[in-house]
């Protein structure tokens, strides 16, 4: 079994729907979860719009290659694409911040966009 703590995000329209729906797919699909709060925080270019974020820690199966890419796919089936990254439209983005108790995502572990939600989960 993997331990994973995963960085929850949207700033798109309806980023709480967005952001709920996320949260009860990661919880069917891993196991053990257990989530923060719901919390917004600012877009890190200060142009885009506010984000919802959580943080998300579960355990898993899947080797880190396969759960990256069952995120990104379900990213894409919320309506992610290339595109919409260019114009600061963020449908979900999910990212494994840490793996194996190993911090993965250095830049992210640090922003208060994570840091908030890893506290709740932590303390």
């Amino acid at each position: 079994m993997n331990q994973l703590v995963l960085s929850i995000g949207s700033n798109s329209n309806d980023k709480t729907a967005q952001v709920e729906h996320c949260i009860s797919w990661l919880k069917s699909t891993l196991s053990q979860p257990v989530c923060s709060s719901v919390y917004t925080t600012q877009a890190l270019n200060g142009k885009d719009p506010d984000y919802l974020n959580a943080v998300l820690k579960a355990e898993c199966d899947g080797e880190y290659e396969c759960m990256r890419a069952t995120f990104k796919q379900y990213e894409a089936s919320c309506g992610r694409t290339p595109q919409s990254k260019l114009e600061g439209n963020i449908p979900i983005d999910i990212d494994i911040v840490l793996w194996n108790g190993e911090v993965i995502r250095e830049n992210d572990f640090s922003r208060l966009f994570f840091q908030k939600g890893w506290k709740q989960i932590t303390e």
